[in-house]
């Protein structure tokens, strides 16, 4: 999987994945998290539009971000994913399951609503 883009948005971090060859996935997909992990964004936002599948391992990186996130009060929210990757996705099983939502827009509100309710839990 490659990076389309990769943008620095005020309050979250977007990547949009694209397919890539066999044995590119993995290495671009970490890179990218690690990037996103350290940008101290509330929100990491994956758009997973161009993506047909994702592999086992993929996926677990995904999971492995949602949970850092969520121990730093901030979260992952996965974006436009097709069923198939949804489903590789979701049997992982790791606990409760990323934020998963149709569009960038729905991201927005989402994230926002992860931001105020925070304040409000530890105000």
């Amino acid at each position: 999987m490659t990076t389309i883009c990769c943008e620095l948005l005020p309050d979250s971090y977007l990547i949009v994945l694209a397919p890539a060859q066999e044995g590119e996935m993995e290495t671009a997909l970490a890179h990218q998290l690690t990037c996103a992990q350290q940008s101290g964004k509330a929100a990491v936002w994956v758009d997973c539009g161009m993506l047909n599948s994702l592999s086992d391992e993929a996926a677990q990186l995904l999971w492995m971000l949602h949970h850092y996130l969520k121990e730093q009060r901030a979260e992952l929210v996965l974006v436009h994913v097709p069923e198939l990757v949804r489903k590789v996705v979701l049997k992982q099983e790791a606990g409760p399951a990323p934020c998963i939502v149709p569009t960038l827009l729905d991201a927005a509100r989402q994230s926002h609503w992860h931001q105020w309710h925070n304040r409000q839990h530890w105000a």
